[in-house]
């Protein structure tokens, strides 16, 4: 068996070891790799300790002074910053984007504004080669 740590499917193996939800096979296969490997025993042993961990209750307060506690973190902070700096990153975000939009476009000269210059030799060496390419009459 690959080593948990680097397998592809170590998480999903890991947790369904500790869940005791793989077939019997799988969780004999996993534990006597977790006998082999230092890190693999590691591992297990401290998700067995998070299992074990008791999460202290909250208490019937606990939203109406988190609310609080954030209201006063924001009255801290000068008024300027307030009005100012929140509305300011997403706004100097998209100008930047539009900006780099901008030079990113590629740039094609507008025909309408060049002056259409012929010159005359041109125009001559023109009607010559229709002259050429015009069939004989006979």
């Amino acid at each position: 068996m690959i080593c948990l740590t680097k397998n592809d499917q170590g998480a999903e193996l890991l947790t369904g070891y500790l869940a005791k939800t793989l077939d019997t096979a799988g969780m004999a296969e996993v534990d006597r790799h977790i006998q082999e490997c230092a890190d693999c025993r590691g591992l297990v042993s401290v998700w067995e300790k998070l299992d074990e961990f008791a999460a202290p209750e909250v208490t019937a307060d606990f939203d109406a002074r988190l609310y609080a506690r954030m209201a006063a973190e924001d009255a801290r902070q000068p008024w300027w910053r307030r009005l100012l700096w929140r509305p300011a990153v997403p706004l100097v975000a998209a100008g930047a984007l539009v900006g780099l939009g901008l030079l990113m476009v590629p740039r094609t000269p507008n025909v309408a504004t060049q002056p259409n210059q012929m010159d005359i030799e041109q125009v001559a060496q023109a009607v010559d080669d229709l002259d050429l390419l015009t069939p004989i009459a006979q």
